[in-house]
């Protein structure tokens, strides 16, 4: 992908994080299967959003899922999406 569509593909992924954030879908009702690639990449979402507060990963009682925010998942895709395009550091 070219560095516009990086900084288009932010830009949507910013709209549909809102779109969810207010339409009462912002929560941990993402589930991915417990891999140490998926809690790398929630670990360093968390780290993101909450700089000086990590809150940490939700986990399924059996430790099989992790429960992710949507929400706040798309916001950290559209931040590293800018970052390939240049457009954020």
């Amino acid at each position: 992908m070219d560095t516009n569509a990086w900084a288009i593909l932010a830009q949507l992924l910013e709209m549909s994080a809102d779109e969810f954030k207010f339409s009462d879908h912002d929560c941990n009702d993402f589930e991915l299967p417990n891999t140490p690639d998926n809690h790398a990449l929630i670990v360093a979402t968390e780290k993101w959003d909450n700089e000086k507060a990590f809150v940490g990963v939700s986990v399924s009682r059996d430790g099989k899922t992790i429960y992710a925010n949507n929400s706040q998942l798309m916001n950290y895709f559209a931040h590293l999406a800018k970052e390939l395009a240049g457009i954020e550091g």
